[in-house]
């Protein structure tokens, strides 16, 4: 005898509309259109575009082989239901629905928002982040069981969380919660349930109670809606149109061998004027019309950098890549990083610049840099200084002789690891401070790592009882930043962000640390 089925399970994928979007701007044209009535009463609207058939990719596979599949046909169907409830209106979409909604017509955050206030912080199941400014910066993290949000190992300051999947406390909202721009819930769901189903995500979604659990949420944010990216691009255009500078300016968005740059250009003509960094008023000088000045210009002009062997382009980037600029809007703080806008926190801002502000500032009596020279040839160069010692490129293989470290770049007499980096892109300098905690760290916490560096130290700069703890507070992290700029040294605010976290681990270790500028001669 056959066991009774269960109720049907359904997965639906729900995207709250945003306020001030219109019944018809929301789905793209060309949809065909169909008027629900549920009951005799008007339910919603069904919007539905079935693709062409067409033989899936994979029937090459079998090519030049006697099986004809000649008849197999894929074909792809997007439907997207649109229903009002407490006032809103949604969009339920089905198979490739999310294609048939215009740009910018959903709250992005709906989803996200739901899932971490009807969760049971202690029942997540997956996490996906954007580390920012991390070589890899997106990943997802699966759990072999449920587990409470700190068993993720999310850096709550860097770490911009963009969907989470947990188990509901109330299992008739699902029995699984994904939360993004849209919410994804699978249940026993009937077209009926579905106007006190959404009234019940409305609700959950204005909820505040995930800041309990998830306080850190709310720091940093992209900034999803074109409507909303396009207001800050014209304030960007009216700034520069008006020489109105302060907060914004340019740098390389990647790393780069220095040692192989001549200079930078803002054409890739050979007769274009050529510079040792780039600066946002050397690239609007170098326009024949500053003063009208366009975003879409900004996105069309690049950033060339000169080989220094054959004198050619041999790397180039857009300019909005290259620019960093923090702006206030409709009361608001935001920021562009990287070409990628990001709605900030005020409390956090604040806390993240009061950290910056306080660090200490080394002395400026180290050696300037000259025009165009690397960090290697500056190493070398600063290294002649009484009191200092190279350790650029002298490499410590620790543990097993596997892992090529260095100490730092410059170490002196004063027990001071002086890190060296010319000025660039937030993801170069995080790089940069993330070097100073791995060396520091293993220095202050491996007897054996303390062995391997004094055999790369002269005998005048070799730790005394390598064997021994550090003594607290008599060795010093100095991160010193080449740059050419007549102003205060600023960087751009997520590697603020990480300079934090990494003097907070440093400190925690028994340093002093140090924040240097390195002026250009």
């Amino acid at each position: 005898m056959s066991m009774p089925r269960g109720p049907v399970q359904r997965t639906l994928t729900i995207y709250l509309i945003a306020q001030g979007v219109k019944d018809d701007a929301v789905v793209r044209p060309k949809a065909d259109h169909h008027s629900i009535t549920l009951e005799g009463k008007a339910f919603g609207d069904l919007y539905l575009k079935v693709g062409t058939p067409h033989q899936p990719p994979w029937i090459t596979f079998f090519a030049g082989t006697a099986l004809d599949l000649s008849g197999v046909r894929g074909i792809s169907t997007s439907a997207a239901l649109l229903v009002r409830a407490s006032k809103r209106l949604f969009a339920i979409t089905f198979g490739f629905g999310r294609q048939l909604l215009q740009p910018g017509v959903v709250d992005d955050r709906f989803g996200l928002r739901v899932t971490l206030n009807a969760v049971d912080h202690q029942q997540i199941r997956s996490v996906d982040r954007i580390t920012l400014d991390s070589p890899a910066p997106h990943s997802q993290i699966q759990a072999s069981r449920a587990a409470n949000i700190g068993e993720f190992g999310l850096n709550i300051d860097q770490d911009l969380l963009r969907a989470v999947t947990g188990n509901p406390r109330d299992n008739t909202l699902g029995k699984r919660l994904t939360g993004k721009d849209a919410l994804r819930t699978t249940g026993p769901f009937l077209l009926r349930d579905l106007p006190a189903l959404l009234r019940r995500f409305l609700a959950e979604s204005k909820k505040t109670d995930y800041r309990d659990h998830f306080p850190w949420v709310d720091n940093i944010q992209e900034v999803k809606s074109p409507t909303l990216r396009d207001e800050l691009d014209e304030q960007i255009q009216q700034r520069l149109q008006q020489g109105q500078f302060d907060g914004m300016w340019l740098a390389i968005p990647e790393r780069i061998d220095w040692q192989t740059i001549e200079a930078f250009a803002y054409s890739p003509a050979p007769s274009a004027e050529r510079h040792a960094d780039i600066h946002l008023r050397a690239f609007l000088d170098a326009l024949r019309d500053p003063t009208n000045i366009t975003i879409e210009r900004i996105k069309q002009k690049r950033v060339y950098a000169i080989s220094s062997e054959t004198d050619n382009v041999l790397e180039e980037w857009p300019v909005y890549q290259c620019l960093y600029a923090e702006i206030q809007h409709n009361g608001a703080q935001y920021l562009i990083n990287g070409g990628t806008w990001y709605n900030v926190d005020t409390t956090f801002r604040d806390r993240i610049e009061t950290t910056f502000t306080r660090l200490t500032r080394r002395k400026p009596d180290l050696p300037p840099a000259k025009q165009n020279e690397d960090e290697e040839d500056y190493n070398k160069r600063a290294a002649k200084t009484d009191g200092f010692t190279l350790m650029d490129q002298r490499f410590i293989r620790y543990p097993d002789n596997r892992t090529p470290i260095e100490l730092c770049d410059l170490y002196t007499k004063d027990k001071e690891l002086i890190h060296v980096k010319h000025y660039a892109g937030s993801s170069t300098l995080s790089h940069l401070f993330a070097q100073g905690v791995t060396s520091s760290t293993l220095l202050a916490q491996d007897p054996g790592f303390r062995s391997a560096a004094n055999a790369k130290l002269p005998k005048t700069h070799q730790i005394k009882k390598p064997g021994d703890p550090l003594p607290p507070r008599t060795y010093t992290v100095t991160y010193a930043i080449i740059s050419a700029s007549n102003n205060p040294l600023n960087i751009p605010f997520f590697s603020k962000v990480t300079l934090g976290h990494a003097t907070k681990v440093l400190k925690g270790l028994g340093y002093n640390t140090q924040l240097a500028k390195i002026a250009v001669a």
